[in-house]
Parts: C-alpha cells; sequence; structure tokens
C-alpha cells in the first residue's frame, strides 16, 4: 500500500480508535523502513503519549520553589507569524535558518547533527527579543515555557540550582520553546566581586544543564546587559543574535504596522521616522497606540501627523526621564 493509501485509510478511519491506531501504526512502521527512525519515534510518542501535546499542557504539573511555593514557569500559546515581526534581513535569515533545522531535524539526525537549540537574543530593552521568541513558537508550533524569576531565585543554599533542575527536567519531554527573560539574573560572570558564593555555583550548574540538554526543545536566553554575562555562557548558545534599534526603513514599517487598524491622513512617513531616530520598536509601538486611544477619546475619524507628533513629543519626554533617571541611580 503506498503512502497515500495509508493517509486516506488513516483519515477514513477517523473515529473508531482501533481502526486509526492500526492505520497510524502502518504509517510509523514506513516511517522506521525508510530509516527515518527520529520521525518514528516521534509520531509514536504523539500517538501513545501525548502529554506533550500542546492541546494538554494545561493538565500538566507545573513544578514550583518549596521555600514560597511560586510556580517556576508559566505555559503559554501564541499564534503569531511573520508579519507580527519587523526585523532586519540578517535577523531574518537567522530565524529562517533556525525553524527550518529544527523542522528537518530527522534528517540532520541521518548525519549525526541536530539543529540550533540553544539561543541568545542581546540587544536594548525594547527591540524584539521577546516577541521573536513569540513569533517562533507560533510558527514551530511549540509551547513557549517562560520561566519566572521569582520563583527560580531562592534565599535558601542550593535551591536556586535546584530550581533550575526541576526546569530542565520539566522540558525532558515534549517540545517548547523555554524562555529565559533577564537572563543576567542567573548568568553573571563568576568573578564579579559583587557576587556571592551561591550564585556562582548557579552558573556552575547552569553550565551543565545546557551542556547534557538532550530534549527538542528551544532554549532562549534574552538580556539587555549581555557585557554581565559569564564568558563561558556565550560558547553554549548554538546562535547569538543582536536586536538593536531600528533603521529607517524597519522605522517606517513599524509605524506602518502599528497604525493598520485605523484611518490616516497627510501621514509623512519618512519625516516621521526621522523624528523617531534613536527609538525602540517599543517606544514606536506607544507613540502609534496612544495616539490610536486619544483619537479614540475624542471621537476623531482619522489620525493625522500632528496626532503622531504630539505623542512622539511625549515619548521623547518619557525617554528623557527614565535616562536622567538611569544616570542618577548609578
Amino acid at each position: 500500500m503506498d503512502s497515500g493509501s495509508k493517509l486516506r485509510k488513516l483519515i477514513a478511519s477517523y473515529g473508531d480508535k482501533e481502526e486509526f491506531l492500526r492505520a497510524a501504526e502502518e504509517i510509523i512502521e514506513e516511517e522506521e523502513l525508510k530509516r527515518n527512525n527520529l520521525l518514528a519515534r516521534d509520531l509514536r510518542n504523539m500517538l501513545y503519549r501525548p502529554n506533550s501535546s500542546i492541546n494538554s499542557f494545561k493538565s500538566l504539573k507545573i513544578p514550583v520553589d518549596n521555600e514560597r511555593r511560586l510556580p517556576l514557569l508559566e505555559i503559554k500559546k501564541f499564534k503569531k507569524d511573520w508579519t507580527d515581526l519587523v526585523v532586519t534581513t540578517k535577523i531574518r535569515n537567522s530565524l529562517e535558518s533556525i525553524i527550518e533545522e529544527n523542522n528537518k531535524r530527522e534528517i540532520l539526525s541521518v548525519y549525526g547533527l541536530k539543529p540550533k537549540q540553544t539561543l541568545l537574543f542581546f540587544g536594548p530593552p525594547g527591540c524584539g527579543k521577546t516577541l521573536t521568541a513569540q513569533v517562533l513558537s507560533g510558527i514551530l508550533g511549540y509551547p513557549m515555557v517562560y520561566i519566572r524569576f521569582d520563583g527560580v531565585i531562592s534565599s535558601y543554599l542550593g535551591e536556586t540550582a535546584g530550581n533550575l533542575r526541576k526546569i530542565f527536567d520539566f522540558i525532558r519531554d515534549g517540545r517548547w520553546i523555554i524562555f529565559f527573560d533577564e537572563f543576567d539574573v542567573i548568568g553573571k560572570q563568576r568573578d564579579d566581586p559583587f557576587e556571592h558564593g551561591e550564585m556562582k555555583r548557579v552558573v556552575n550548574n547552569f553550565l551543565q544543564m545546557i551542556d547534557n540538554h538532550s530534549s527538542e526543545s528551544i532554549i532562549i536566553c534574552a538580556t539587555n546587559h549581555q557585557h554581565l554575562l559569564d564568558p563561558a555562557l556565550w560558547r553554549r548558545f548554538d546562535d547569538i543574535i543582536l536586536f538593536d534599534i531600528p533603521n529607517k526603513e524597519n522605522r517606517i514599517k513599524l509605524i506602518k504596522r502599528n497604525l493598520r487598524s485605523v484611518r490616516t491622513t497627510s501621514m509623512d512617513y519618512h519625516l516621521l521616522a526621522d523624528n523617531m531616530k534613536g527609538m525602540s520598536p517599543a517606544d514606536i509601538e506607544m507613540v502609534c497606540l496612544n495616539a490610536i486611544k486619544r483619537n479614540i477619546l475624542d471621537n476623531k475619524g482619522t489620525i493625522s501627523m500632528d496626532d503622531i507628533n504630539k505623542q512622539l513629543s511625549n515619548q521623547k519626554k518619557r525617554i528623557t526621564y527614565q535616562k536622567n533617571y538611569i544616570k542618577l541611580k548609578d
């Protein structure tokens, strides 16, 4: 029986559990004969152990911190795709390569190779690191495991490393996007004189966990303070991606994307992009969203350049306040 006939048999058997299982087994056995052992294993796991399915993750037991009983992670599902993301061509190419490698992992495995699974996203805040992780989650269909550092970091000796071990034990089965935001919290340099011995042990433990990581999940670590990271951590990542302030072309795309749901008039996107030079995607989004909200509250039909420029002025003041506060704090 050819592959087409087996698939027709599988679909036709929907509703009859026993017949469905037999048809599915025939397909799996055929993949095994083709030496697609990784694919065959995945299909069999999905068939008989569906606990890693995106539809059943809510029933999973979330690991908690022993000290305060706080959850160590959250599981989220995203339906985002490329239309939600504005990045440079270089970043887009890197992400497409990561997606292709993980979608074709069984081909790579034939040659003893693995796809890129450990990624470092770094750069200024508000430049798309979290959004990119969500887009990867949506495109690959992997639920996101968002690590909660308020639960991971413990005052008890050895407990923080233990919490990290619980997380790695949890992700051992299934395919996930594991997102460590503000990664510098646990990835600081071990020779930092201001860090105590416990955090140095945490870095050592994390290095060992990364080295021994054998699941099919993708680990993404994101930081705004890459200079704080221990040098040994950089070598553990399969790919390192810088998310920087957008250029003019991407600033125009961001403005248009954020205003796509409203009517606009007399909009000079090139001038707006020039006036938004140095702003992050998050800053540009806030300018546009504030203009939209003001437009709705004032019951206006369209958004003009003046509306955008008023909110742009407010956002620039906010950025200045923030920079001055950081200087005073330092």
